[in-house]
């Protein structure tokens, strides 16, 4: 008798609902939002809080049935809070604009449920780390030793740590409840830190 292979990772959130798809995405946007505000700040650029206001939408879309929420306007807010990296000369605006990328994938599955954002959202999340890590990487490193040296870092292994619980924690509720969203909004808060390690303070 065959055993059947462990889905994949990928696989796993192809099978989840549309509204555990949408609660997936918003909590890595919601992590990464804080990469937003520290750029806003750093640079002044933009409203630094209003990737947050959008954020604050989604959830409440999840939390309320009654919420009637225009997603076609909130899309369109959304181009314009986005930076330009070819305006500045600051490593910042990269994850910024990840963080304002993963808030629009999250709105397109808000708007229509397509599996495939969920898995844009998951690397993106990780590609905003990968990438972090590698301005930091010796110049001497070939591409084996990169590989090698990446998956030892401690940032690479919380972000996928954080993946896995948040996939558990998604698929352990056959509904959105108010209980599982309030664990799932802490759980985004990370303690105040995002994806990258860094925080407001």
């Amino acid at each position: 008798m065959t055993r059947d292979k462990p889905l994949s990772f990928n696989q796993r959130l192809r099978a989840l609902s549309p509204w555990q798809q949408l609660v997936f995405i918003t909590v890595l946007a919601q992590r990464s939002a804080i990469n937003y505000q520290l750029f806003c700040e750093a640079v002044d650029f933009g409203e630094p809080t209003a990737l947050n206001k959008l954020l604050g939408l989604l959830w409440e879309s999840q939390l309320s049935k009654e919420a009637k929420i225009n997603w076609a306007v909130q899309q369109e807010k959304l181009s314009e809070l986005q930076p330009d990296p070819e305006a500045y000369d600051v490593y910042g605006v990269y994850p910024a604009l990840d963080a304002a990328m993963a808030v629009e994938l999250a709105i397109e599955q808000a708007l229509q449920a397509d599996a495939e954002n969920t898995i844009r959202a998951s690397k993106l999340s990780r590609s905003t780390v990968r990438q972090f890590l590698i301005k930091q990487l010796p110049e001497a490193f070939d591409e084996e030793q990169e590989s090698i040296w990446l998956r030892a870092q401690p940032l690479m292994d919380d972000e996928n740590a954080f993946q896995d619980e948040l996939l558990a924690q998604v698929t352990s509720a056959s509904s959105p409840h108010p209980v599982l969203m309030r664990q799932l909004r802490d759980l985004a808060y990370n303690q105040g830190f995002s994806n990258l390690g860094i925080s407001l303070d």
